[in-house]
């Protein structure tokens, strides 16, 4: 069954979610007034001061994912030191002995341990040690993922690749999702930088529904990259990755990046396919820089590896299974594609 929507003089008017059902209409919303756009998130003034290292030591101290907390977690599973990151930014101890990537068990498992075999799968992946970017002067300055840098990023989809061959040691575990919440208003419960990878004993249901879809329409993936094509909405094209703004995503401004012919998982990826796949990812998120944000990258069941990036600039609208999608969902393409050819020069 081919994707269901209506194009008219080439642009969409609205489009059908194969995989849902909910139906995005596109919609002028320039005018419209979001009073709650970022509840709690209002821009610091441009003359406040710098933290203090009062205040600063205090957050840090209370935060169980800084350096010098790690008592106050789980038990580690791995770390990743400065001299195995040397992409890293931030200040470089003499001895190169301190961590930047951490990874542990989630004190609070997300599928109880009972049902893989009385082992915790559910992980946090500490992306960075640091806590505030770099002179924060408000208590929402934190470090983001868009600040670490590509290769950082690489490392990072390495660990979680690493994690993942834990895992799916586990003869309990067969299916594994990586999920990201940035901000508190993705829903993340710690405001200290982090992931979350999680082993499941049953395929989970977002990848059985993309399957089940795939199954009725077999050119489901390669179909929507040829629509995202014609409707000028591609931000990245490689030999084998392709990211485009998705007007099918769960939120208004939503982004996929997908790897249409490999069917296998991160951490099958050859070293050259990974650093394709993770760039990818990274360009995006860099773009979007501290806005709040999640992703969740999909694999197994058959489907093609990929990436679904959500920002969560303004609140949700699906109303009884229909989405509005801005009408600026072109302009913002090309104005990501744009500052991307920038950042490349």
């Amino acid at each position: 069954m081919p994707i269901e929507c209506e194009i008219r003089d080439g642009s969409l008017v609205w489009i059908k979610n194969p995989i849902t059902g909910v139906i995005s209409y596109v919609v002028d919303v320039r005018g419209k007034s979001f009073a709650f756009t970022l509840g709690g998130r209002e821009d610091t003034a441009h003359d406040a001061p710098n933290l203090s290292a009062e205040t600063i030591r205090h957050a840090t101290e209370a935060c169980p994912f800084c350096p010098g907390n790690e008592s106050l977690t789980t038990r580690e599973v791995f770390r990743m030191t400065r001299d195995e990151i040397p992409e890293w930014t931030g200040a470089k101890a003499e001895d190169g002995a301190g961590w930047v990537v951490r990874v542990i068990n989630n004190l609070f498992p997300r599928i109880p341990a009972e049902l893989t075999g009385n082992r915790n799968e559910s992980y946090i992946v500490v992306e960075d040690s640091r806590h505030f970017i770099d002179a924060p002067r408000s208590q929402l300055d934190l470090i983001f993922t868009g600040a670490l840098g590509g290769g950082h990023f690489l490392h990072l989809m390495q660990a979680d690749a690493r994690v993942m061959r834990l895992a799916l040691q586990n003869p309990d575990v067969c299916s594994v999702v990586i999920r990201k919440n940035q901000g508190r208003e993705s829903g993340a419960s710690q405001p200290h930088l982090h992931q979350q990878i999680i082993g499941s004993p049953e395929p989970f249901p977002a990848m059985l529904a993309e399957a089940r879809a795939e199954r009725e329409n077999p050119h489901l993936w390669h179909e929507l990259v040829a629509l995202m094509e014609r409707l000028g909405l591609v931000i990245d094209r490689g030999d084998s990755v392709v990211s485009y703004a998705s007007p099918i995503g769960l939120f208004p401004r939503s982004y996929d990046v997908v790897m249409p012919d490999f069917r296998g998982l991160l951490s099958e990826l050859t070293p050259n396919q990974m650093k394709q796949f993770a760039n990818a990812i990274y360009r995006i998120l860099m773009i979007l820089g501290p806005l709040p944000l999640d992703y969740e990258i999909h694999q197994g069941e058959g489907l093609p590896l990929h990436a679904h990036i959500n920002a969560r600039l303004y609140p949700y609208s699906n109303v009884a299974g229909t989405l509005n999608l801005p009408s600026t969902l072109l302009q913002t393409a090309a104005a990501i594609r744009n500052a991307l050819g920038r950042h490349s020069e």
